[in-house]
Formats: C-alpha cells, sequence, structure tokens
C-alpha cells in the first residue's frame, strides 16, 4: 500500500490505476505545474507508456495518430491556462473521424477561477460540442471522492470508446500538488477496491428479421465507400455482399475496399474522371436503382454532383450514428449500425458465386478507358530518370513498399487526392490519415503516433506546406522510437489552390493563396537532429526507402516537383 502525503497523490493514483484497470495504456503528457499530481500519478502506474511531448497542438495530434494505430483510447494531459486551449485541433479531428481521446486538462481551484489567477481561463466546454461527454473534478480527500474518482476514470473510457470519440475531464487541483509535500492534517482516507479491467464496446442489435426487401436480386446496386473509423470498415463483409449482387464499388483510397485484392472485379478506380463530364453526358447505363454509402461521402466533387442529382433511395452505413448525408438527399435511411450488423448473421455464411450483371458490367466498361490510359503512362513513366510529375510519386508509393501492408499516412491536400486517383486496387499497405476535418492541422504529429503505435516503417507522404506547419511536431525526435520516413513533396506553396478559379487572373492569388516558401529543408532537419536526404528521382526514392526501412528515427525524403506539369499530368489522365 502506497504511502499517500497529500490529497491530490492519493486521488490521482486512483484516478489512473482505474484508467489502466479500463485499458489504457498509453498517457502523452505536456509539462506544467498545475497537472503535477497526475502527471506523476501517470508516471508510477505500472504498464502505463508516459510519452512526454512539450508543445500541447503537436502532443494532441500524437495522441490521435497513436489512438489511430492502435484503436485503443489514448490519454492526454496537459497545464491550466492557453495549454489547453492547444488540443482544440486535435480534438475536432478527433471527433470527426471518430477517435477515441482521453483529453485531461489541470485546472486551478474554483476559489480561484474569474479573478485573474495566473494561468487561469475558463476550461469547463473549452472545447464546445466536440467531445462527446465532459466531466469537471474538484479533488478533496474523502471516501467519496475517491469513488468518484474511479466512477469518472471508468466513464471516461466508456463514453471514449462506445461512442469513438473524444471525453474531457476537467480536474481543479489545490495546493500542495507534489506528491512529496505534506499537506496539513492529512490522513488518507479509504481507498475504493480496485476496478476489474473492463471493456465497453458500443452494442448494436443484429437485424433478425431477414434481408430487407428493397435487397432483391437483380437490383442495380451501387456501394460508395468514403472514410471510415479505424477498425469499422467492414470491408469483408461488403465485398460479399458485391459478389452477390453485382455491385460495383467507388471506394476513396482511404477506405480498406481498395486495398482489397478479391474485390477488385467490383472497385472502379476512376470514377473521378468518368464524372469529369456535364451529367446529362453520364451514360443513363450507370444509373442505379439503390445506392449503399459506407461512412462519409468519396472526396470526389464530380462523383458528389452526380449522385445529389439522382433520386434513388440511399441507406447510410455509419456505425456511429452521424448523419453522413452531406447531399441532402430524399429517400435516405441512416441505418445507425455496422454493414454486417444489418443483415441476418446467416446472410454472409452462405458461399455464393460471384454474380454478373449487365449494371456491373457497364460500370467496368466505363472505368476501362480511363483505367488502361493511367497504367500505360505509368508503365512509361515509372522508371523515367527524370524529376517525376506528383502523380507518379503517388503511384510509386502505392506499387514499391518496403514491405506489404506497411503503415501510410497520407496528408490532406495534392497527396490524398491523387491517393484517390491513381492508387490502383489491391495495393497492400494500411492507409491512415486525417479525413475527419479535412484539414493540415498537426499532419507530422499524427503520422508520428501513428508510427509509434506500429513499431515498424511507417511513411508519411506529405506536401510541403502541410509539413511546415507542425515542425514542432519534430520536437520528439530525441525520445521518438517508431520509424517514420516522410516522403516530402516540395512544389514551393500550396499548389492545390491552383486548381481553384480563385487562380485565375487574381493580382494577389501568389501572395494570399499560393503561399510560396523558400526553406533550406536540410537544414531544418539538421537543427532538429533528423535525418535528410533528396530524390531526384523515383528510384532514389525507392532505395532511399530501402535505406531507412530498419532504422528507428525520423528521417525525410525531400522530392522538389513541378507543379505545373503534375497538374499537366492530371488532366491528360482524365480526359
Amino acid at each position: 500500500m502506497p504511502e499517500f502525503r497529500n490529497t491530490n497523490a492519493q486521488w490521482c493514483a486512483v484516478f489512473a490505476g482505474t484508467l489502466r484497470d479500463c485499458g489504457v495504456r498509453a498517457v502523452v503528457v505536456s509539462p506544467g505545474s498545475r497537472s503535477t499530481p497526475l502527471t506523476a500519478a501517470f508516471a508510477g502506474t505500472l504498464r502505463l507508456e508516459v510519452i512526454p511531448v512539450l508543445d500541447e497542438r503537436s502532443a494532441a495530434f500524437f495522441a490521435l495518430g497513436l489512438a489511430k494505430s492502435t484503436h485503443k483510447p489514448v490519454a492526454l494531459l496537459c497545464t491550466s491556462g492557453t495549454a489547453a486551449a492547444n488540443y482544440l485541433p486535435a480534438v475536432v479531428e478527433a471527433k470527426m473521424s471518430r477517435t477515441p481521446l482521453l483529453v485531461f486538462t489541470a485546472d486551478r481551484p474554483p476559489e480561484m477561477q474569474n479573478c485573474h489567477a495566473g494561468q487561469t481561463i475558463p476550461q469547463v466546454g473549452i472545447f464546445s460540442e466536440f467531445p462527446v461527454w465532459v466531466a469537471n473534478c474538484v479533488p478533496a480527500n474523502t471516501a467519496e471522492s475517491l469513488a468518484e474518482a474511479q466512477k469518472i476514470a471508468q466513464l471516461a473510457v466508456q463514453n471514449a470508446l462506445g461512442e469513438s470519440a473524444p471525453v474531457h475531464v476537467n480536474l481543479q487541483f489545490r495546493d500542495p500538488l507534489p506528491p512529496n509535500v505534506c499537506e496539513k492534517n492529512f490522513t488518507p482516507a479509504k481507498s475504493p477496491a480496485p476496478c476489474r479491467a473492463r471493456a465497453f464496446p458500443q452494442i448494436r442489435s443484429r437485424a433478425e428479421a431477414g434481408v430487407p426487401e428493397e435487397f432483391s436480386y437483380g437490383k442495380k446496386i451501387l456501394i460508395v465507400a468514403g472514410t471510415v473509423p479505424s477498425g469499422q470498415d467492414d470491408a469483408f463483409n461488403i465485398n460479399l455482399f458485391a459478389k452477390r449482387f453485382a455491385a460495383p464499388i467507388l471506394a476513396d483510397a482511404t477506405h480498406p475496399l481498395r486495398h482489397f485484392a478479391s474485390a477488385s472485379r467490383h472497385v472502379i478506380e476512376r470514377y473521378d474522371a468518368i464524372f469529369r463530364v456535364p451529367a446529362p453526358a453520364v451514360p443513363a447505363a450507370l444509373r442505379p436503382e439503390i445506392v449503399i454509402q459506407i461512412g462519409t461521402l468519396p472526396e470526389s466533387k464530380f462523383l458528389r454532383a452526380w449522385l445529389a442529382a439522382l433520386d434513388v433511395p440511399v441507406f447510410l452505413f455509419n456505425y456511429c450514428g452521424d448523419d453522413t448525408d452531406a447531399l441532402h438527399r430524399k429517400q435516405v435511411l441512416n441505418t445507425r449500425s455496422r454493414f454486417s450488423e444489418f443483415f441476418p448473421e446467416a446472410f454472409f455464411n452462405a458461399d455464393v458465386p460471384d454474380a454478373q450483371s449487365e449494371f456491373l458490367a457497364a460500370w467496368q466498361a466505363a472505368d476501362a478507358p480511363f483505367k488502361q490510359r493511367a497504367e500505360a503512362f505509368f508503365r512509361e513513366h515509372l522508371h523515367d530518370a527524370g524529376t517525376p510529375s506528383e502523380p507518379e510519386i503517388a503511384r510509386f508509393i502505392c506499387g514499391n513498399l518496403p514491405e506489404p501492408e506497411t503503415a501510410v499516412f497520407v496528408a490532406n491536400g495534392m497527396p490524398i487526392r491523387d491517393m484517390n486517383a491513381f492508387c490502383p486496387h489491391g495495393c497492400r499497405f494500411w492507409l491512415f490519415h486525417n479525413r475527419g476535418a479535412n484539414g493540415i492541422d498537426g499532419t507530422l504529429s499524427t503520422a508520428l503516433g501513428v508510427a509509434h503505435g506500429c513499431m515498424e516503417q511507417t511513411i508519411l507522404y506529405t506536401g510541403d506546406l502541410s509539413f511546415l506547419h507542425d515542425t514542432n511536431g519534430l520536437l520528439i525526435a530525441p525520445q521518438f522510437h517508431g520509424n517514420l520516413t516522410v516522403v516530402l513533396q516540395n512544389n514551393g506553396g500550396g499548389n492545390i489552390f491552383r486548381h481553384l478559379p480563385v487562380a485565375d487572373e487574381n493580382p494577389y492569388f501568389e501572395k494570399f493563396w499560393l503561399t510560396p516558401q523558400r526553406v533550406d529543408f536540410e537544414k531544418l532537419l539538421a537543427a532538429y537532429g533528423c535525418d535528410y536526404v533528396r530524390a531526384g528521382t523515383l528510384a532514389e526514392l525507392g532505395r532511399a526507402l530501402e535505406k531507412f526501412r530498419s532504422h528507428p528515427g525520423i528521417h525525410v525524403i525531400e522530392m522538389r516537383t513541378d507543379g505545373a506539369r503534375s497538374r499537366e499530368v492530371r488532366a491528360a489522365l482524365s480526359r
């Protein structure tokens, strides 16, 4: 039985131990005074990995990436004041991408609120509606308060896992803060018995009434798969459904169906190119009678415009129950369940041969010209000795990873768009991303968290501005034990904005949208003690990836690209 010298030490020991007993295994902390009691308790709790990260914004995204790769809730802890405000971007992404995150913010006690005490701001509700559950605690030296510590820790894990989302617990600590400082007249209160380890899955009932009558054989059913929370993709059962009903699959690169080899007959790779024509020009044979949407809508604005014009039943499958109908269609059923739980279990057990239909054949025929053109282009150019275009880099990464099922984190902007357009089906790698809010915030730190959870080579494919937006993430380098290899696509600024109408005849475009940068990345990486190499060709990129394959640490491979030529390649492959 440990000897406690003050209220905070005992309360935090119960709190930290309960989190551990509920399955939490990792905590990311940033230094501070007010958070001292809980930091010390975490550091002294067995079977908890406690990871220090200086910058709170980077710390939050690191924890987010770690939660994505391990499928377990990760805890965050910071001190009071604006430290907590730095968590907001990652909390937003955790909610939008449905990632379990336990956000703990230390605070000053009630008597120090609203009187301009240092490092004191209103912290309850600081993250608005993004946490799915919020609690505020004032530790006290009573058995009731210790029981509350246990209950709050249990509920935090339960809600984070049950809703696959962030929760926020604000902790108002009175002095003394260090665990070795004696509190006047302190006698330890009776601690509650340790809680038994429990899992808190969200329970969904399986359908027992059979397959809904809308899903009859011969119906033209189109499956549209966008972004889903990690571990909630149901790819295997969706593929079985597609085989039964001869259903074409339009899947973003973010969805595992794109990487599911046995789904090759059904995956339509170049659907974005198919719809780059006025809506009336899209073949009538592609029109479905039912649309099944898995997760959010795919990225393609051309596909979205076509889907919005359809007047057919739409079944939304979203495990967390969010409304994912961004098109506000008329005939929509939000099932609020996983795909596999909407149908009877026996539906997926029967061995049914692949079906074929004119509908699937029409989609395959529409896809073929664009697919063949891309294959011919990449066969010709992937072995060139010159500077590659950005689509070539994306395609090279897909097909030339050092290990099958490597973790690849893809940044927002043009990297994720090129992956969606040019990643062939069947490429076996785990694709991670921040597609909840689609921002560039915390790209590097999230990838570092993913790499820490995978403990093998993880590749970050990013543009220059996304990387520069989060260079504070490099501060973890001396303590980082994973292997992150960054493929840094440097086109000198935000070239994605050249695809927008604002780029045309705008005298302010370069200064306020393109935001050109002239950073010397070799010197920047040297300042942080990270490895750097510049690759001029795809062959050099392949050798650099292999070089860093078995070396822990942070490695950056810079590839300078021509934004204008890359736009020309994208246009040529989509005509």
